[in-house]
């Protein structure tokens, strides 16, 4: 549990830095600033929130897919990821997805 503390932690700290830099860089108002950071993850920006029925239901999958994941041991995590994403990259669209994401990545 100590490890899990210490990520949330981290991620915290991250999310607080980042938030700051984001508001400086794009001269956000505190107002503005809040609006941005307000959002619950999931939800759509104004403008768009039309998506396919496909993408609501992945994206209602990747939440309770988080709350599992959270409870696993950093072992059952590595272990369960592989296996996932081994998973997922089995058909044509997912890998080509994954080549495009790692190509802008420069990976």
């Amino acid at each position: 549990m100590k490890t899990s503390k210490l990520k949330d932690l981290i991620r915290e700290t991250i999310k607080e830095n980042f938030d700051a830099r984001m508001q400086a860089a794009g001269n956000f108002s505190d107002e503005e600033m809040g609006d941005i950071t307000s959002r619950d993850i999931g939800s759509p920006f104004p403008g768009t929130d039309n998506v396919s029925p496909f993408v609501a239901k992945a994206k209602d999958y990747i939440e309770k897919f988080r709350q599992e994941y959270r409870d696993m041991s950093d072992d059952g995590i590595d272990e369960f990821s592989v296996e996932i994403i081994n998973h997922l990259l089995d058909n044509t669209a997912a890998q080509a997805a994954a080549k495009v994401f790692f190509g802008k990545k420069g990976i």
